[in-house]
Order: structure tokens, then C-alpha cells, then sequence
């Protein structure tokens, strides 16, 4: 291009710059601004082609974090699940546990009724047959031993029965609340008189009243 350019100011030497050579320097730059166009369609072109990758890519890299967030769902669930299933066979296992230790204390408490030493305390309340509580005070030491015994085992399966760690229906089944509680009804009343406190003997109270009305319903 510039050995034209000098070819052609040689020629035009004789009569100067004239329109021959402004003409050459039109056709230039028309040449330019053509080649300048070509290049600027070609930029254009590929930064489409790399911004329809970008889309391309973009949307994958979505759907791959989707996926993935989906199967840490899913891991997550299981173990959801799983940890659910757990805690239903640790709660099963601590209420059998609970169960068995409730009736080993019910046995224990069952074995101690069943000593010689507390049925002939037994057998010494049932005989007794006071009508007052002077009549009670009237009795020999050891046989009003035998009425603190009996309160005291009684008042203790109240306490296990109110405070629903044994059913009354397990206690029904194995001591004779009602019997106890009518033969013991004086000496609890006259022991509530004596010391001024309604809650002596209250829980044994109460579980002759649960047992009573009980069997009544049934």
C-alpha cells in the first residue's frame, strides 16, 4: 500500500497534489474502515459465542449445586429419620427399664408384707378391734408398734400411686387397701387430733378412696 502511495506522488509530481491522489487517499481509507468493520463483526461475534457459554455454563453449574443440595436434603431426612426411630426405641427401652424397676420396688414392698414380722403386725391390727383412739393408747407398746407399721406401708403406696409411679389397680391386686384403712381409720383419725396435722396419713386417705371408688364403678 504506501510503495502505491509513493508510486503515485512520482506520477503527480508534475502537476502537484491534485484529485488523483485525494482519490487514492478516499479509496485508503475506505479500505481501512472496511478491514476495521470486518474486525469489529468478529469481536462482536465471538463475544456472543462466549456469552451464550457463560449462560450455558452458569445454568449447569445450577442445576449441579441443585442437585446436590437435594441429596444433602435427602441425607438429611434419613437422618431425621433415623434419629427419630433412635429416640422412639431409647424412650421404649427407658419405659420397660422404668417398668421393671417400679415393680422390683412393688415385689420388695410386696416381700416385706409377706415377712413374719409384719403379719403378725398385721394380725395384731385386725384384732384388735378398737373403737376409740383411748383404746388404742390402752394397747401394749408393741401392739401400737403394729399400727405405725401398718400406716407407714400404706402411706407409702399412696406416695407411689399419687405420684403415678405404680397403677392403684397393681396395688389393689396385691395388698387389701380397704380392709387396712377401715381397721386403721381410728388411729389415723385420733393421730390427726392428737398432733393437730390433717395430713398425717393422707396419701394411705387417698388411695383407700381411689381403690373404693374403683370398685364401685366397676
Amino acid at each position: 500500500m504506501e510503495q502505491d502511495e509513493i508510486l503515485i506522488r512520482q506520477q503527480m509530481k508534475p502537476f502537484g497534489y491534485s484529485l488523483v491522489y485525494t482519490t487514492f487517499l478516499i479509496q485508503r481509507d475506505y479500505h481501512q474502515l472496511r478491514m476495521s468493520q470486518v474486525d469489529i463483526g468478529n469481536i462482536t461475534s465471538d463475544l456472543s459465542l462466549l456469552s451464550s457459554l457463560a449462560i450455558i455454563l452458569g445454568a449447569l453449574f445450577v442445576i449441579v449445586q441443585l442437585r446436590q443440595n437435594n441429596k444433602l436434603i435427602e441425607a438429611a431426612n434419613e437422618q431425621a429419620k433415623a434419629a427419630a426411630v433412635q429416640a422412639k426405641l431409647t424412650n421404649e427401652q427407658m419405659k420397660q427399664n422404668n417398668d421393671l424397676a417400679n415393680m422390683d420396688l412393688i415385689m420388695r414392698l410386696y416381700e416385706f408384707a409377706n415377712s413374719a414380722e409384719f403379719q403378725s403386725a398385721w394380725l395384731t391390727v385386725l384384732n384388735s378391734e378398737i373403737n376409740s383412739f383411748q383404746d388404742f393408747l390402752k394397747l401394749p407398746k408393741p401392739d401400737q408398734v403394729s399400727f405405725y407399721q401398718i400406716g407407714a406401708l400404706f402411706e407409702s403406696l399412696g406416695v407411689l400411686v399419687g405420684r403415678g409411679i405404680v397403677r392403684s389397680d397393681v396395688i389393689e391386686d396385691m395388698f387389701l387397701t380397704e380392709l387396712a384403712w377401715e381397721s386403721m381409720k381410728i388411729f389415723v383419725i385420733g393421730m390427726r387430733k392428737q398432733h393437730g396435722e390433717e395430713e398425717n396419713y393422707l396419701a394411705f386417705e387417698r388411695l383407700y378412696n381411689l381403690v373404693t371408688s374403683k370398685n364401685q364403678d366397676a
